[in-house]
């Protein structure tokens, strides 16, 4: 409200000005009798002009401020709700094993087991809001190397397997031969691969069929003299609206809609899968439409000197 506020009295103190003179500069040219009124006419007019430009930019400076305050209010609102889920759980299974609530050697494996997810679910969460914090303070740092895109994709769909064992999921992986290597943070990049995965995952209702496909760049830019290569991840989702496919990139931001508001989600992991590609001189898209799915597609440039079809 403070903000809309702002804006009003700041466009009023500017158009108010901006007014007067263009009434001002309207009658000095109807009634000009030599060229210096002609001239002081066009400096009148010119001055309206650049006030009513800089209206313009502060009242969206200010609608950016208002939404960008929003975004953050629910995401600690969000943010709060997942974090107690996990830490209401872990409680749970702690106070279940102290009182010795359990039958058998296999019951409390299980309760074991099920505390260790919460636990990894935790840590991901955390590591996920101090990746964003060193981000926002520029002090992310990246060790590259020449890899094998193959090296990239495997370890991560090999640790996903457990978690989709057993349920109405079908995981393919496919990696096309003799591809080139890239110039790239090897951790960085596979917690790009797992952030995607993971949304392919919690967003994609049962059969879920998720895929990765690495394969020479469909989009390369031959006029740059580059090639690249490309990581796929895609799922047969709900699939995303053509004008939320550059906001779903926002920090955080989330799609609004039944499925999104009812799955946990900070809204960051996007945000920074981009920058991390951004850092490593890549893009990432997303093609998709409603009811047809999602594909999110990281694009690399290869090891300068090394094209398709000449591996090292």
């Amino acid at each position: 409200m403070r903000y809309r506020r702002a804006a009003f009295l700041a466009s009023l103190f500017l158009l108010t000005p901006a007014v007067v003179l263009v009434v001002v500069g309207v009658l000095v040219l109807v009634y000009q009798r030599e060229g210096l009124d002609i001239a002081f006419g066009v400096l009148i007019l010119t001055l309206c002009a650049l006030l009513l430009a800089g209206t313009a930019v502060l009242v969206f400076t200010f609608k950016r401020s208002a939404d960008l305050s929003r975004l953050q209010a629910d995401f600690l609102s969000k943010v709060s709700h997942d974090f107690r889920t996990p830490l209401t759980s872990i409680r749970m299974f702690v106070e279940t094993l102290r009182e010795g609530r359990m039958q058998d050697v296999t019951q409390t494996e299980r309760v074991l087991a099920l505390l260790g997810q919460e636990t990894e679910r935790l840590s991901t969460m955390i590591d996920r809001l101090l990746d964003f914090a060193r981000l926002e303070a520029g002090k992310m740092r990246y060790d590259r190397a020449a890899v094998d895109p193959e090296a990239i994709v495997r370890p991560v769909v090999a640790r996903f397997e457990p978690r989709v064992h057993g349920q109405a999921v079908e995981l393919t992986c496919k990696v096309e031969p003799a591809l080139p290597k890239v110039d790239i943070d090897v951790d960085a990049l596979q917690e790009v691969v797992q952030n995607l995965l993971d949304n392919a995952f919690k967003y994609t209702p049962d059969p879920k069929r998720i895929g990765v496909h690495v394969r020479k760049a469909q989009r390369a830019l031959p006029q740059m003299g580059a090639d690249e290569v490309e990581i796929a991840v895609s799922d047969n989702g709900p699939g995303i609206a053509r004008t939320e496919h550059r906001r779903i990139f926002e920090q955080f931001y989330r799609v609004d809609d039944r499925l999104s508001r009812a799955t946990e989600g900070s809204g960051l992991g996007l945000a920074i899968s981009q920058h991390i590609v951004h850092a490593h001189g890549g893009r990432i898209r997303v093609e998709s439409a409603p009811a047809h799915g999602a594909t999110f597609v990281v694009t690399l440039p290869v090891v300068a000197g090394v094209g398709m079809g000449e591996r090292e």
